[in-house]
């Protein structure tokens, strides 16, 4: 089961002086003009891996461990959360960093960075893309929408209406949301600034989702139990929580990712099989050149990359055989 390490309780509950160097980092950070999305994914990584400590390392202090605590955390990402290879490796830039850092300071009494000790991965090769069709997504927000689970079923419609990074859906905000059918700019790759599109699924679902709030936050997706914004990592476990859901329905198991939306999206929108290809009576779909401008590409060969090999079909077309 794919547990949720981060929360409040376990936030609350952390090592005051892990906290301290964590905030000390960041600042250290962000007086080097490190980016905001590199300071929040570090913020992030952070708190998940203090409150893994304050759970199942007695709550100690990190300038106390040793290179087998280190290492006890590095076979919990790769072994029980099985992270990718480049998520491994960013947390532990993250972890060596803030430990350099107590090194330097002389606020900090540590002289031996072991966590140095502790090697990165080797870059992966490409991972498979994971495809959804039209009527599993249908499968997945039906069962969300029968169990009252409308926060997720929002994430996920606008996700595959908008066919936005999981950073872009991220920076949502709630207001006049259920006026119109775009969002506020979000910061895209390269600090590209737009507004993502969402549609009918979404607006339904969004309704339902927004109807059921009683705070001021300003953000759209939040953990209504405590009432604040939750992070990046949150949406990643709702998308784990829909394989289940999936597996589930159709008794296979498909480990898709956030991103999956997003290439799902485009490769959908792209053969006329996207409901809203049917909304406005677009049977076969949208151009290649409307499909980048979509997802925001400089390049039109990246977007052919977002989307399935079309290769057999061209050579159908070319010679009037099947091929399976």
């Amino acid at each position: 089961m794919y547990t949720k390490v981060f929360t409040q309780d376990k936030w609350k509950k952390a090592n005051k002086l892990n906290k301290e160097l964590l905030e000390d980092y960041l600042i250290e950070l962000k007086s080097k003009r490190r980016r905001p999305s590199t300071l929040e994914q570090y913020e992030s990584d952070g708190k998940m891996i203090l409150c893994f400590i304050q759970e199942h390392m007695d709550n100690r202090c990190v300038l106390d461990f040793n290179k087998k605590d280190f290492r006890r955390i590095s076979l919990w990402l790769t072994e029980e959360r099985k992270v990718s290879n480049a998520r491994f490796n960013r947390v532990f830039a993250l972890i060596r960093g803030m430990m350099e850092y107590a090194e330097d300071e002389d606020d900090y009494e540590y002289d031996k960075n072991l966590a140095r000790k502790i090697k990165g991965l080797p870059k992966e090769p490409v991972r498979e893309i994971y495809f959804l069709t039209d009527e599993q997504i249908h499968k997945i927000r039906t069962y969300l929408l029968e169990r009252e689970m409308y926060r997720e079923c929002a994430y996920l419609d606008i996700s595959y209406d908008s066919a936005a990074r999981i950073g872009e859906v991220l920076q949502i905000k709630k207001d006049g949301l259920l006026e119109r059918r775009y969002t506020n700019i979000v910061v895209g790759k390269r600090g590209k600034k737009f507004r993502l599109l969402y549609h009918y699924n979404s607006l339904e679902s969004l309704k339902l989702y927004l109807n059921s709030r009683e705070d001021n936050i300003e953000a759209l997706w939040i953990d209504q139990d405590h009432n604040h914004a939750v992070t990046d990592n949150t949406l990643y476990d709702w998308c784990i929580k829909m394989r289940s859901i999936l597996h589930l329905i159709e008794g296979k198991y498909i480990p898709f990712t956030p991103h999956s939306f997003r290439h799902s999206a485009l490769e959908n929108y792209k053969n006329g099989t996207h409901y809203m290809c049917e909304r406005m009576n677009r049977p076969d779909g949208f151009s290649i050149e409307e499909i980048q401008i979509l997802a925001h590409h400089d390049n039109i060969d990246t977007t052919k990359g977002y989307l399935k090999p079309n290769d057999n079909n061209i050579l159908e077309g070319m010679f009037g055989v099947k091929l399976e």
